[in-house]
């Protein structure tokens, strides 16, 4: 009684849905229309994604790397290496974490403390020798890890 019920209210909002027919069928039309929904929204935010990601690479000075905090405290970053985008604004750090890339972290940096050059493996997917910099950011210390072509780029101003 309850699914004919079922099956003559979602007659009239699904025209492929009628009165007589089996449940399956009707279960899996409904299931599709809503996984329609889902999938208009899963690809609206892939597309957002995909073209922010495609704006930030095309701002002037963008480098792709990785930073950690190595000592002190930095508000949104941690002493674990985190994936993203950066690129300067004056003194400032303007971050992206990937893979959304939707937050930005702004760090001030007062200065530059020194340049190594990464050999334990700890940072992956920048090159067979990706180039570590280090900044004072107010009490703090952050590193910027880049491939070794992009050190011009996360040396900054």
């Amino acid at each position: 009684m309850v699914r004919t019920a079922w099956k003559v209210g979602c007659a009239g909002i699904w025209p492929g849905i009628r009165a007589g027919q089996d449940d399956g069928e009707a279960m899996l039309i409904a299931l599709l229309a809503i996984l329609g929904v889902d999938l208009i929204v899963i690809v609206a935010l892939a597309a957002f994604v995909l073209g922010r990601r495609r704006w930030l690479k095309r701002q002037p000075g963008e480098f792709a790397g990785a930073i950690r905090v190595s000592g002190g405290d930095v508000d949104g970053l941690s002493p674990k290496w985190k994936r993203g985008s950066g690129r300067w604004v004056r003194d400032v750090l303007v971050w992206s974490r990937a893979p959304l890339m939707f937050r930005n972290e702004l760090v001030p940096v007062d200065r530059l403390l020194g340049e190594h050059h990464e050999h334990g493996g700890g940072v992956k997917r920048l090159g067979s020798k990706p180039v570590v910099i280090e900044f004072a950011s107010g009490g703090a210390r952050i590193e910027v890890a880049a491939r070794a072509e992009h050190r011009g780029l996360v040396t900054g101003p």
